[in-house]
């Protein structure tokens, strides 16, 4: 099966939140950025960078963009680059296209030249946190999709002192434990020996209704 493949063309502290989550679950990233003080921030963690101006068509054609999954494009701050990058993308043949705007206006301007979806970080991380707030027993969650989402979960007290092999969560609750947040640490893809503390919070892939159940669990 072929591995999913994304390019994303700007780096900053949105797209670098993206690239995180994408290759934690092994998804081939191609970033592409101007400046290389900025692509060493995510070297790391992406399958290539490429220092160069994305909105030159020539260089978008040599990267084989058709080829990927989808294009993110975060030079929100820049609206005649993102506009173009888009339209540039879209003539290539790129099946998918997000763009990240400030607002409403921009993201009709950007839909109407071929983006797939717009989002808008700032506004909707006010929404989440409003929500957050909200809720007496707030979790932090990303929407994967209409069906899946990652969340943060407390430990249940039933769970504690107990490992991932004894609980069982796969077959029992539908859910996959991706990492576990351990006072300032963060475990990613815990060994399934590990043994739960009181403390831990779980950082849980699902689907949304399993996920809404599991904020019940004890």
């Amino acid at each position: 099966m072929k591995r999913k493949s994304y390019l994303i063309i700007g780096v900053g502290r949105f797209s670098i939140g993206v690239m995180r989550t994408l290759s934690s679950f092994g998804i081939d990233i191609l970033v592409v950025d101007n400046k290389p003080e900025k692509l060493d921030l995510v070297s790391s963690f992406v399958t290539r960078a490429v220092c160069a101006d994305a909105s030159n068509p020539e260089v978008l054609q040599n990267l084989g963009v058709s080829n990927f999954d989808g294009a993110i494009i975060t030079v929100g701050e820049h609206l005649e680059m993102s506009v173009l990058i888009t339209m540039q993308l879209k003539e290539l043949g790129v099946p998918f296209i997000l763009v990240k705007a400030f607002n409403e206006l921009e993201g009709r301007l950007l839909r109407k030249v071929g983006a797939d979806r717009v989002v808008f970080p700032e506004r909707e991380m006010g929404i989440h946190i409003g929500n957050e707030l909200a809720h007496e027993n707030p979790f932090e969650a990303i929407e994967l999709s209409d069906e899946y989402s990652i969340v943060d979960l407390s430990l249940p007290a039933s769970w504690r002192n107990k490992t991932l092999i004894e609980l069982n969560v796969r077959a029992r609750y539908g859910i996959s434990v991706i990492g576990i947040r351990r006072n300032d640490n963060v475990i990613i893809n815990p060994e399934p020996g590990i043994r739960m503390i009181e403390g831990d919070i779980l950082i849980i892939l699902g689907d949304n209704m399993t996920i809404e159940e599991m904020q019940h669990v004890k």
